[in-house]
């Protein structure tokens, strides 16, 4: 897992702080096929893996965002776009090509019932959930590993993710002052001065997209 600097706008070396922090993830629960295959996880292993979960993802967003905050002018004239209505078809997922998995990732986290697809409001509740859940129960491995190669592809390639994120902010300007939740696990996996500078550079990049409005 490597980063280049080609496709990117944030600091290089805070990329590389997240990236490790994604590999400590692929470690201790697997990479995205390992976990597909495991197809199921008692809840004990469930809740553990959505609090590393959370904390990754949460480190993503902010990223993202800064690196969204550098598109600013490209959507400042762009014409609102057409709704396309997609054609439903049948998707197969086989634990061994996550490359060919359908994935998306929640670049902007809404309450559950604040837009967004049917699925993701699901998923939202049942994360919500999980922590009071008997500890006996099993969960499905895959929505997991859906979130686990979400987060590999931002990784590998934030560019479109992040245009796709500045085009939102500028359909919905309220989500510019919108704070970036984060879980407070957080202070534990990441050290102050990379957080610091991640905070810094988050509020200075939302002035940014203020100032272009």
């Amino acid at each position: 897992m490597s980063i280049t600097e080609d496709h990117r706008n944030a600091p290089i070396a805070l990329w590389r702080v997240v990236s490790r922090l994604l590999i400590t993830l692929f470690n201790l629960f697997g990479e995205p096929q390992e976990l597909a295959f495991r197809h199921t996880l008692v809840a004990r292993d469930h809740k553990a893996a959505l609090n590393w979960l959370r904390t990754v993802e949460a480190l993503f967003r902010k990223l993202l965002f800064i690196e969204a905050s550098f598109y600013a002018n490209d959507f400042k004239s762009a014409k609102p776009r057409a709704k396309r209505k997609r054609a439903r078809r049948e998707i197969a997922f086989f634990p061994e090509k996550p490359e060919e998995w359908r994935v998306s990732f929640r670049a902007l986290e809404a309450p559950a019932n604040e837009g967004g697809s049917a699925r993701l409001r699901r998923a939202y509740v049942a994360e919500r959930s999980a922590p009071n859940l008997a500890p006996t129960t099993f969960h499905s491995a895959w929505p997991l590993a859906e979130r686990f190669e979400a987060l590999l592809r931002v990784h590998n390639n934030p560019t479109p993710y992040a245009k796709r994120l500045a085009r939102r902010l500028y359909a919905d300007p309220q989500r510019k002052a919108a704070p970036l939740k984060e879980p407070p696990e957080l202070q534990h996996r990441i050290a102050p001065e990379p957080r610091a500078e991640i905070d810094r550079l988050v509020e200075e990049r939302r002035r940014v997209l203020s100032d272009s409005s």
